[in-house]
Parts: structure tokens; C-alpha cells; sequence
């Protein structure tokens, strides 16, 4: 039997799109961190969170290609100055890195019960997944 392709539902587009602006803006935060951190376990952090939102923006640019769907445009290079003075400290990172993980954990917490395509709920399961690793492994608790 054929399989019945489903469109993405607005409470989708809402929700993924919302996240592809939120880790465009990461990977900008996180490049400007990673040009400043002086601690190497911080650096390792800031690392790591920056390529976490690397490959969510590489997985959502491509749902949103196989539906035929407009990319947001995000932030991108051009909205981050890597050289400008230092601003932060090294723990400041850390709290700033905690607390976005924390704020992504509940939207995506709010946003998996509006999904119907598994492909979208395995990838609200997966990043889930991923960032609470992440916070067990840095023993970053609430």
C-alpha cells in the first residue's frame, strides 16, 4: 500500500520554525563565546553547544526543503561581531549555556504534544534527548 505523505500541520512550522531561529541565534552567541572563553573545559562546552545547533539547523533547513517550504532566514554571520571586546566572563557562558538548555527543553516539551509527523516528533525527541545528556553529563542540574 502507497504511504499517505502528510503535510506539516501549522502547529509544526510554528514550532520547528521557532527553533531554527533559536539555534541561528545560538550558533551566533556561541561563536562570539567561543572567540572569548579563556577556561579549555568552557571552551569544550561552548563547543559542543555550538555544533548541537549546527546540526539542528542543518536538520530543520532540510524538513523544510522536502516540504517545498520557505527557510527562515535567521541570524547569520553578519549579525555577530567575533572581534569585538570581550563583554562576559567564562562562568557567565556556563549560566547563559544552562539556561538556554533549559529554555529549549520546555519548548520543545510544549511543542511535542502539537506534532503529528513522526519525523518531527523524532526530532523533538532526539534534540530533547540530546540536551538532557548534555545536562547530566556537564552535572548541570535544575
Amino acid at each position: 500500500m502507497k504511504e499517505h505523505h502528510i503535510r506539516l500541520t501549522s502547529s509544526e512550522i510554528g514550532g520547528v520554525w521557532a527553533n531554527y531561529i533559536s539555534d541561528s541565534l545560538f550558533i551566533c552567541v556561541y561563536r562570539y563565546f567561543l572567540a572569548k572563553v579563556e577556561d579549555k573545559e568552557t571552551q569544550a562546552i561552548l563547543k559542543h553547544a555550538l555544533d548541537l545547533s549546527y546540526q539542528h539547523v542543518k536538520v530543520i533547513t532540510n524538513i523544510f526543503k522536502e516540504e517545498g517550504h520557505a527557510i527562515p532566514q535567521g541570524l547569520s554571520d553578519e549579525d555577530v561581531n567575533v572581534d569585538s571586546p570581550r563583554l562576559f566572563s567564562d562562568e557567565f557562558f556556563l549560566i547563559y549555556t544552562k539556561q538556554m538548555t533549559k529554555g529549549a527543553l520546555a519548548i520543545y516539551g510544549v511543542v511535542l504534544p502539537h506534532t503529528f509527523r513522526k519525523d518531527i516528533r523524532e526530532h523533538l525527541c532526539h534534540v530533547s534527548h540530546l540536551l538532557w545528556n548534555y545536562l547530566m553529563r556537564q552535572q548541570i542540574y535544575f
